[in-house]
């Protein structure tokens, strides 16, 4: 994927089990030098296993874990010059703010001079400088991770990980602090790894993503290519807040025909709302699954390919945007009303649905893969 010289970390091959329990399966990754890389996906995904297993604190079954061009799979965890940032913070209660840092640079028998410049650097990027003789225990949890994460930065890491960082985090300050997170690991230049199960925090602070599911890679990408070219069904439906809007359809000859309420479409029309690449596809007749995020319908006028007639039941106020429940049949759809479509936020309202062009995902329906050239 990359050069030699460009990468940070390699996992080749790694397999983890438990007895019969598989959790992590031939795993290969590459991690380039100076990238922010999220692991996500659902709980029990092994994202955290595989996070730990690059940390040194799981064995594998079976692969190598190799950082900065060495082998680290059997170097004891304290040994492989990686930063972690635990869930818990698992800072120390009876240290002020400034021992917790420093607390690693005394383990390596850093100068006392050395350590306080460091410590006071560290202090000063998590914006706590003047906080360095409080107690963790006076601290909020906001504090106390940017504690946590300055603990893990002074020691300039070859890699920084970060196991779910946010999540004892109310929401404001999550919001707050993975933006500080991001910044501060860019400015430093810093590898970083993330273990998260919150979309949001991956779109946003990652520079790529790698879904996993039941220990398998679904899918590595770029939060905006993830989003835009899913590789499959699972991928296109974990992405995106609301869930993308999936429809079973069944091709035969010419027509493409919705499995769960009355609607249709000629085969040509579906490849004109298909993304550019997909365009010149032969689709056999057979089953298919149609997907169609809440913002790429069209509604009324706005668009010329109207594909089936819903009603409002519920409209969902956010302030900066409405989504609004519709049913189609007996069906529940989601779209983010347009701008200037106030007339539509009505429950009862009937309203002509299309999808718009270059938007239209479309699925195997047995393989769930995605159908590209």
């Amino acid at each position: 994927m990359y050069s030699e010289s460009d990468i940070a970390l390699k996992i080749s091959n790694v397999s983890k089990s438990y007895g019969e329990q598989q959790v992590l399966q031939k795993i290969d990754l590459e991690v380039k030098d100076k990238e922010f890389l999220i692991l996500l996906g659902p709980s029990g995904c092994g994202k955290t296993t595989l996070l730990k297993i690059i940390a040194g604190l799981l064995p594998a079954n079976k692969g190598a874990v190799v950082l900065k061009g060495k082998d680290i799979t059997n170097i004891p965890s304290y040994n492989r010059d990686i930063g972690m940032v635990f869930q818990n913070y698992a800072l120390f209660p009876n240290m002020t703010v400034f021992k917790n840092v420093a607390f690693g640079l005394r383990m390596r028998k850093i100068e006392k001079d050395e350590i306080k410049q460091r410590v006071n650097e560290a202090l000063k990027l998590v914006r706590l400088e003047n906080m360095g003789d409080r107690s963790i225990k006076q601290l909020s949890g906001g504090q106390q991770q940017r504690v946590a994460l300055a603990r893990a930065m002074v020691l300039n890491p070859s890699l920084l990980l970060l196991d779910e960082p946010l999540s004892n985090l109310d929401a404001k300050l999550r919001a707050q602090v993975r933006v500080e997170i991001a910044q501060i690991t860019r400015k430093l230049g810093l590898t970083a790894v993330l273990v998260t199960h919150d979309q949001t925090e991956a779109m946003t602070m990652g520079d790529r993503i790698i879904l996993m599911q039941d220990g398998v890679i679904q899918q590595s990408a770029t939060p905006t290519d993830i989003y835009e070219h899913p590789k499959n069904l699972f991928v296109a439906s974990f992405i995106g807040s609301p869930q993308i809007n999936t429809f079973r359809c069944t091709k035969t000859a010419n027509e493409i025909k919705f499995d769960e309420f009355n609607g249709s479409m000629t085969t040509e029309t579906l490849k004109s709302l298909l993304p550019n690449d997909s365009r010149q596809l032969e689709i056999p007749d057979g089953k298919y699954v149609l997907g169609i995020r809440p913002e790429d319908f069209t509604v009324g006028n706005d668009g010329n390919h109207r594909i089936f007639t819903g009603k409002v039941y519920f409209v969902e106020n956010l302030g900066a945007d409405y989504f609004l429940h519709t049913k189609v049949g007996d069906k529940t759809v989601i779209l983010r009303s347009p701008q200037g479509c106030e007339q539509y936020h009505v429950n009862g309202c009937e309203l002509e649905l299309g999808f718009r062009i270059g938007k239209v995902h479309l699925f195997d329906g047995e393989t769930h893969e995605r159908v590209c050239k």
